[in-house]
């Protein structure tokens, strides 16, 4: 692995100790044998039988646990106990002890509790020992080749049985439980490694320790250790194996001699010898291991190097005096070499780490490094824009756009498009811009601009597939505009079809294309909201082109729409008669536009638009619009043709039409500015604007027309003479006949009075006396006649008064004798009781039943005046009908008289 870079991770520094007092042991000075670590504390053991807890100061306290020297130490991961192997006293022979102590609990002497101790059976030295995590099986390797099991619940079983389940063969040089991952349930898998191969143990009980030789080589002592995620690592000369519960995993090539491993994070640490120290260490007759071959290696300088295994790089790298152990805490890894001397490595932080890695150019290591280290996307993407800046200022554009790639998403993508826009390298920012895309980033400028990109290289296979085969992650109105306007017309459309863009694909046929057909089938195709609003934007410029076709569509979309199939667009051709467009109506919904909205588009197109109204006059279309702009087509034709009475004949058979519903008020106005006699004068007739017909008249000094309408009229509006009359008085003309036909209607009705007749002709210095002689004869003897009437009946009220009045002044001043000798009602004689009213009847009190204070033969005569009295009372207060009475008497004075004298004054 030569080409592994070399970095430095880590700070080196000699470890000072913290001594409380002088009786404390100093680490330095200890011959030490084996350590271990976990749970906040360094544990070492030495050749008195001593194990020793270093805190984070290296401060330390110990006690002893044997009589002789510590051999091996095992720290639990999850429960705070302590696995030991040393030599007590002589009473155990040369057998070596296995303890296990509750460091969360103390003796009498204030050690920690010891809560199992067994003896080996076997006086042979332990090489290894491996623990599973809940104490149910310890296993101890020994120098012979032999593994002992030991099984059972160490805290109650007062007996703890010992089993060999392995014959002496090659020393044990290394072991450790395996993880065992997936759906099968095998239990533990003890992994164990000998001088001469490696083996693996099934130690559940259903599996009655099953071995298998997974490798014919196996490792030397201090080559073996486990990963913190239970896998199996091997040292050998020629390489470092990585082992699963089949066998051999992956391999990493370091060469030399390997003295001790370690496993710290995910660095392997390995401590060797330089290949001229191996070479030197190592003579013919011994092997690896061996006491000869130690005792040797510890002369020697060792090298140490930390290896990342997954990011391929060596983060530290240094020669040591003599490293005799090697343990990691607190995320340092501590060395501890022959003389005594405790180094310690700290790893860096990564930031530092990465800036060291940017220094020397090493991207691809930092960019591995931030996923390791589980940084954030938008840290890592930093990263792969450092990376791209170095490679785009060396000029290696493609291999930046590689890693400019790696930073969409968090990069503002401006910063790559600027450096890319130079014509030469349009085909990586081609590649940029499309992944911008394809990640549903991009905006309309990008897409202008990926667009533009592919006009620009002409290639129209990339534009193809861009446009195509991409499932809307661009802008489609953008894409439309740049396509249309680099000419790639068919991808315009294409687009627009695709996405329903319906505006930009008409406008595209008609304004780029001049494919007016194919628009306006195009558009039966659409539904009627989109066929609608595109007629009125385009209908102009399509019945300027289409008129006959583009006039039968709007005759369908304004009576019953319906939209034609998709297949159909080319292959169905269009009707040819206009009486083909109304066999749709009444079938299936009817959605109908107005008519009047798209009489704008035949603003040069006067006989289509004729025609179209027409169709919608006949569908008993009822917008007074249309009709209004009917009936000035009507009028306008009529006005080019000629002025002739005969030419306007069409014009008011459609406005006499009982059906026409026409704005009357327009219809006058048009009437009116094409100087329309016949028009005008219906108009004023339907509107029953009376005056304005005698007045037009007037203004066209038509006698006889006025004398005609005053007799239509003056049915209706008797004071139409009135005004002919005051017409005739002041006119300069003989008008003789004309007057005296007017006066005899006047008399016929009585409409004025003879003195105003009279002021009102003598304004007319022609008209004379013989004009009106008649006349006023006739009218003297009329009022003659009424007034010898009006005395006459003034006299018999004033006689009838008078008696009257005689009459209540005697019934008030003098006594009434009542000479009635029958009752008035039953003509029987009168005999009391009787009753006698002041009107001279007298009646039996019997013949009166109820009513005793009303006669009965005067009663509803008087009730009757009662009620003609009260009735002009109320009457009396109804001013509305009052002037109704007024406008429709013949004699305005008789109806004032009359309600005066119902007291309306009063």
């Amino acid at each position: 692995m030569n080409n592994w870079k070399r970095f430095t991770f880590f700070d080196k520094e000699i470890v000072k100790e913290s001594v409380k007092d002088k009786d404390e042991p100093s680490i330095q000075k200890l011959s030490i044998t084996c350590t271990t670590s976990g749970r906040g504390r360094l544990i070492i053991g030495d050749q008195e039988g001593f194990i020793y807890f270093v805190d984070r100061e290296f401060r330390n306290t110990s006690f002893q646990a044997y009589q002789q020297n510590v051999l091996l130490l095992h720290q639990l991961k999850e429960r705070n106990f302590l696995c030991s192997v040393g030599y007590d006293d002589k009473s155990y022979g040369q057998a070596s002890v296995l303890k296990v102590w509750n460091l969360d609990k103390t003796d009498k002497n204030d050690n920690p509790l010891c809560v199992r101790a067994i003896k080996l059976e076997k006086a042979i030295s332990v090489t290894c020992i491996a623990v599973l995590e809940d104490l149910s099986q310890i296993m101890v390797g020994l120098s012979d080749g032999e593994i002992i099991a030991i099984r059972g619940d160490i805290f109650r079983d007062k007996t703890i049985k010992q089993k060999s389940i392995r014959q002496p063969d090659s020393p044990i040089t290394g072991m450790g439980f395996m993880n065992t991952k997936g759906p099968s349930q095998t239990g533990p898998v003890l992994f164990a490694v000998t001088t001469t191969n490696v083996l693996t143990y099934y130690t559940a009980p259903q599996f009655k320790d099953q071995e298998s030789v997974i490798d014919d080589e196996g490792g030397d002592f201090g080559s073996f250790i486990m990963s913190d995620d239970g896998s199996p690592i091997i040292a050998r000369t020629d390489a470092i194996y990585f082992y699963n519960i089949d066998g051999r995993g992956p391999c990493f090539g370091f060469q030399g001699i390997k003295t001790k491993v370690l496993w710290f994070r995910s660095y392997l640490v390995v401590v060797g010898l330089e290949n001229s120290q191996a070479n030197n260490a190592l003579f013919p007759g011994q092997s690896f291991g061996s006491p000869s071959q130690q005792n040797q290696i510890n002369k020697n300088n060792n090298i140490l190097n930390i290896y990342d295994v997954k990011n391929k790089y060596i983060g530290f790298t240094d020669k040591f005096d003599s490293i005799s152990h090697i343990a990691s805490e607190w995320g340092s890894i501590f060395l501890f070499s022959a003389d005594g001397k405790i180094y310690q490595l700290e790893e860096k932080d990564t930031q530092t780490k990465l800036e060291t890695l940017f220094k020397k150019h090493s991207y691809l290591v930092a960019i591995d490094l931030a996923k390791s280290q589980h940084y954030d996307n938008s840290s890592i993407a930093d990263v792969y824009r450092k990376y791209g800046d170095h490679l785009y200022t060396k000029g290696d554009y493609d291999g930046a756009i590689t890693q400019y790639l790696c930073t969409i998403g968090q990069l503002e993508p401006s910063y790559v498009i600027r450096k890319f826009l130079d014509a030469q390298r349009i085909h990586n920012l081609t590649s940029y811009i499309q992944a911008l895309h394809e990640k549903n980033l991009a905006n309309a400028n990008h897409t202008t601009l990926l667009l533009n990109c592919y006009t620009k290289l002409k290639d129209v296979k990339k534009l193809d597939h861009f446009i195509k085969t991409d499932s809307g992650t661009f802008d489609v109105e953008t894409a439309i505009k740049v396509c249309r306007q680099a000419g790639y017309y068919e991808h315009a459309l294409f687009l627009a079809s695709k996405n329903n863009r319906h505006e930009w694909y008409l406008k595209i046929l008609l304004e780029d294309l001049s494919e007016h057909r194919k628009a306006l089938h195009y558009i039966q195709t659409l539904e009627f909201e989109e066929a609608d609003k595109n007629l009125k934007k385009y209908g102009k410029t399509l019945v300027s082109e289409l008129p006959d076709e583009t006039t039968r569509v709007l005759m369908k979309l304004c009576t019953d729409y319906q939209p034609i199939p998709t297949n159909d667009l080319f292959g169905r051709p269009m009707t040819d008669t206009l009486s083909t467009v109304s066999s749709t109506v009444g079938l299936g919904t009817k959605l109908k536009a107005a008519p009047e909205e798209f009489i704008h588009i035949f603003v040069s197109q006067t006989e289509w638009l004729v025609k179209f109204l027409e169709y919608m006059i006949q569908q008993n279309n009822d917008s007074p619009m249309v009709y209004n702009t009917m009936l000035e087509l009507y009028l306008r034709e009529d006005q080019q043709r000629g002025s002739g009475s005969d030419k306007k004949e069409k014009a008011y058979e459609f406005l006499t039409n009982p059906k026409a519903k026409f704005d009357q008020d327009h219809a006058m106005i048009l009437a009116q500015v094409h100087n329309w006699k016949q028009g005008i004068l219906y108009l004023y007739e339907k509107l029953e604007l009376f005056n304005e017909i005698i007045e037009y008249h007037m203004e066209n000094n038509d006698y006889e027309g006025l004398i005609r309408a005053c007799k239509k009229y003056g049915v209706k509006d008797p004071n139409l003479w009135v005004r002919a009359l005051s017409y005739f008085s002041i006119t300069k003309q003989d008008c003789k006949n004309e007057i005296v036909e007017v006066l005899a209607n006047i008399d016929r009705d009585n409409l004025i009075p003879p003195l105003l007749v009279i002021q009102i002709l003598s304004q007319n210095k022609n008209t004379t006396l013989e004009v009106i002689k008649e006349y006023i004869t006739r009218r003297l003897s009329q009022e003659t006649l009424q007034i010898d009437k009006d005395y006459s009946q003034i006299k018999q009220f004033a006689d009838e008064t008078e008696k009257m009045r005689n009459e209540i002044t005697d019934l008030r001043s003098n006594a009434k004798i009542f000479q009635q000798s029958k009752c008035n009602f039953c003509q029987s004689p009168l005999d009391l009781p009787s009753i006698h009213f002041l009107c001279s009847h007298s009646f039996h009190q019997r013949c009166l039943s109820e009513n005793e204070r009303e006669c009965t033969i005067c009663g509803p005569n008087n009730r009757r005046f009662l009620e003609i009295k009260k009735n002009q009372s109320d009457s009396a207060i109804q001013h509305d009908q009052f002037f109704k009475s007024l406008r429709t008497s013949p004699d305005g004075f008789t109806t004032v008289s009359e309600y005066f004298g119902k007291g309306i004054l009063s």
